[in-house]
């Protein structure tokens, strides 16, 4: 039984805390793949020169700047003979504990394994709204089911990593494996300080992100224009036509549904990301710069 880690890496990590805490966490054997962004070169260098006697750590690096998902998937066409893969964003230290319950819950016999994050005070409530209107707007435009878990901390079986390696040029991405069917699923429930911060670099917003938020915001405001200037209207007995009020309270109430839906829109986008285009990750995957890892026959 073998599981293997893959940390996407977009600016640099503490090396020895990563591997010590993995090392502590795991009862299996283990290998760690550090997936390095193009920009990196310094880091590279420091992984091969700090575990030069380690079989257990390898990384490649890309030749090019890319995101943590394109990393990911690369990484996971070298991780299909493991048992299980882990993937832990560098975005923040590995919490030992979450990998442990992770191994746990796959010992248990589950295939897909997420980490869903919880918050308190007023931000947990904030959150809990949040994610209730983004659920019901994905419900009402039919989409599959998203359990608002991370997307780039998660645990996948062998038979998971195999099929996702295999999906077609359109489907190829794993931002949000909810749709997926067939596998037992857990999500594993972490509190976390309110006070820490994102780090933004790992933050992928796409061109269709930055297109639903402005449409979202526009809307609102036509909504908002349309409801309002009937009721100042009537507040200050302005003289308007009935039809010009219809119409206006129309428009209003059309640019909030708007609004609400590129709102949603906006939220998947990010979420699910673009989809990873086969020639892309060709050229990524010829180019890849490796340290400690055998090429495939």
């Amino acid at each position: 039984m073998k599981i293997a880690f893959i940390i996407p890496v977009l600016s640099e990590v503490n090396l020895q805390r990563t591997f010590n805490r993995i090392n502590e966490a795991c009862d299996v054997d283990f290998d760690i793949y550090f997936a390095i962004n193009g920009k990196l070169n310094s880091f590279f260098t420091q992984v091969r020169s700090t575990y030069l006697n380690e079989s257990r750590v390898k990384a490649f690096m890309a030749d090019r700047p890319i995101g943590e998902h394109k990393l990911i998937t690369l990484g996971m066409e070298m991780t299909e003979d493991y048992d299980a893969t882990i993937i832990y964003s560098g975005k923040e230290d590995v919490n030992t504990d979450v990998m442990k319950a992770f191994i746990a819950s796959w010992k248990a016999g589950n295939k897909i394994v997420y980490l869903k994050k919880q918050f308190s005070g007023f931000k947990n409530l904030y959150m809990k709204i949040k994610r209730a209107i983004y659920s019901l707007g994905i419900k009402m435009l039919g989409i599959f089911k998203d359990r608002c878990a991370e997307t780039d901390i998660q645990l996948l079986d062998q038979d998971v990593v195999k099929t996702i390696n295999q999906l077609p040029q359109k489907n190829r991405q794993l931002r949000v494996l909810d749709s997926f069917v067939g596998f037992p699923i857990d999500i594993i429930q972490l509190e976390i300080d309110n006070k820490v911060k994102d780090n933004k670099l790992y933050e992928e917003k796409t061109k269709k992100f930055k297109v639903c938020r402005v449409s979202s915001f526009l809307s609102f405001f036509i909504g908002a224009v349309g409801i309002a200037v009937p009721i100042v209207g009537m507040v200050l007995k302005w003289t308007l036509p009935a039809v010009l009020i219809i119409f206006l309270l129309a428009l209003g109430v059309f640019g909030l549904i708007m609004s609400f839906i590129f709102n949603i829109k906006k939220t998947l986008h990010y979420r699910v990301g673009e989809q990873n285009e086969l020639p892309e990750l060709n050229d990524l995957r010829n180019k890849l710069e490796k340290y400690n890892i055998a090429n495939k026959k």
